[in-house]
């Protein structure tokens, strides 16, 4: 995703509002420094660009050594900054908070990705849109750091009909029939509803669908499931929501879905970045 020059002025607004009153008071603002980053733990990288984006707003000139995405172990040096004092403690913590939690989605990410790939190589780990509110971008781009791909964006993006959208009908009848004229009217959009039955699933084939996911249905059930459903509708796609995390991926993934969508990703700790810096 796009990095936009409000999303880093916003982060070091938040840090450094009014300047850095202990580095100013201690006159050391104006001698050059360097500053550097290593993981101290092995890791997936995330948040590499945006940090960087930090810390030359901040006014630091930055040298990336791994690039997110980038499997690291414990120990190397993935990213450099020169400039003042003043510079680099400007840029130093919302560049080191950043890389961490979006290093520990990204490395978390991985692990469900590396876990379905075992049971279906073509499977695609897509992550859900319970990212912290006002941290999308970060999240985003830490989850395709991880191999993984954005579940949904936003309500603009994607057509995904729930059961509290079906609620306001008067009836079942009546609520298929305004997904059957949904789809005609997206057919682009490919419009997904999400089932909890075997039923529900053909009927929203058969309404139109062309994405069927599954919420919190267990593997064994799943795959006879999706039998029925690939044998009379084999262009489906069919995503499997609801509990799957790394410790479970890969079964889901045997069951013969296509999309295995997962939040797991977003809980955990963050990964640890040690800072070192030193005059030049």
């Amino acid at each position: 995703m796009i990095i936009y020059d409000q999303l880093i002025e916003r982060i070091l607004s938040e840090d450094v509002p009014y300047g850095d009153i202990t580095t100013e008071a201690m006159g050391i603002s104006h001698i050059k420094g360097i500053m550097e980053f290593r993981a101290r733990f092995d890791c997936v990288l995330g948040g590499v660009a945006e940090a960087c984006a930090v810390l030359k707003k901040a006014g630091a000139e930055a040298e990336v050594l791994f690039q997110s995405g980038s499997r690291v172990e414990a120990g190397t040096l993935f990213m450099t900054a020169k400039g003042t004092a003043g510079e680099l403690h400007a840029g130093w913590k919302a560049a080191q908070n950043i890389m961490e939690y979006a290093s520990g989605i990204a490395t978390r990410t991985r692990e469900v990705v590396d876990s379905a790939k075992k049971g279906n190589p073509a499977v695609v780990v897509a992550c859900t849109r319970k990212s912290l509110p006002g941290a999308k971008t970060l999240c985003m781009n830490a989850v395709e750091a991880g191999g993984a791909v954005p579940h949904r964006l936003g309500l603009s993006e994607t057509f995904l009909l729930f059961e509290n959208h079906t609620v306001f009908f008067k009836s079942e009848a009546e609520a298929y029939a305004a997904l059957e004229k949904a789809c005609a009217k997206l057919p682009e959009k490919k419009p997904a509803v999400e089932a909890d039955s075997l039923d529900a699933a053909l009927r929203a084939a058969r309404a139109g669908a062309g994405n069927i996911q599954f919420d919190k249905v267990k593997p064994e059930t799943l795959k006879e499931w999706i039998k029925l459903i690939k044998a009379e509708y084999p262009g489906i796609i069919i995503a499997a929501a609801g509990g799957v995390n790394a410790s479970n991926a890969e079964e889901y993934a045997r069951t013969g879905i296509d999309v295995a969508v997962t939040s797991s990703v977003y809980w955990g700790k963050p990964a640890d970045i040690e800072v070192v810096m030193r005059p030049l």
